[in-house]
């Protein structure tokens, strides 16, 4: 079984501001779905779907700033390879309407996800990617024990690893996205989100001066990855920690 990644949701204090700075910031565009106060974007990239939602807990567990949800072939069956592979299910499934079965889950680190079982149909397609606005392109798994948290995602996703660039670093494949395993550390005294997402700009110059304008805060000056980009660390409306880059012609 591989698992790709289909869903992200943006958990927020104030959801109307945050709709507001992602519409400024990153140009995506925001349709009511479901419960009050929970919106979809498709503006984020072609076989993802985004969701903006009040913060929550599940089953006592405070959910991260941005949730990623895998999708599986068979959530029962990923559910036993989670705990067989030293994780823990936080909440089993259930069904979400016409959407399929959901179960959250606390890999060896610590960090919490959901795998989706979508039913027939249901696979999100998003949009055609539409130029000037962020995508989502890229997925950091923070861990303490980088080989533990290796052989949790290889057993459990059918995901691999290659070696790249510092120590202790590595590259995930199989993601539906670029990906990568890496010692948890922080920014700028904060600790970065379990599991991390970074956001393709088209100008990584007009985003320094788009969040702040849009009510967040750029936490890092731009700094270029040999090969990939430049890149910024930057918090949104809500103080959600996040990256952007703007990806060379060959980056990733």
């Amino acid at each position: 079984m591989t698992a790709t990644l289909r869903h992200f949701a943006i958990n927020a204090d104030d959801v109307p501001r945050a709709r507001a700075f992602y519409e400024g910031a990153f140009g995506w565009t925001f349709t009511p779905w479901g419960p009050p106060g929970f919106y979809q974007t498709r503006s984020a990239g072609p076989g993802f779907v985004g969701a903006l939602q009040g913060r929550r807990d599940i089953a006592g567990q405070v959910m991260p700033s941005v949730e990623l949800t895998f999708g599986v072939e068979d959530v029962e069956a990923a559910v036993a390879a989670i705990e067989a592979a030293g994780g823990k299910v936080t909440m089993p499934p259930f069904h979400i309407e016409t959407v399929g079965h959901l179960a959250f889950f606390q890999d060896t680190e610590g960090n919490i996800a959901g795998v989706m079982q979508y039913e027939r149909d249901a696979i999100p397609e998003g949009a055609p990617a539409t130029p000037g606005v962020a995508q989502l392109r890229h997925v950091s798994i923070n861990a303490d024990d980088i080989g533990r948290a290796r052989a949790f995602y290889e057993q459990v996703f059918g995901w691999t690893f290659t070696p790249w660039g510092p120590p202790d670093f590595f590259q995930l494949h199989g993601a539906g996205v670029g990906g990568a395993l890496q010692a948890r550390h922080q920014v700028e005294g904060r600790a970065l989100p379990g599991l991390a997402v970074s956001f393709g700009v088209p100008d990584i110059e007009a985003a320094v001066v788009g969040i702040p304008t849009a009510g967040g805060a750029v936490l890092s000056a731009p700094f270029h990855i040999q090969g990939v980009g430049h890149h910024i660390f930057f918090q949104d409306s809500e103080a959600n920690l996040f990256a952007a880059m703007q990806y060379e012609r060959n980056g990733q």
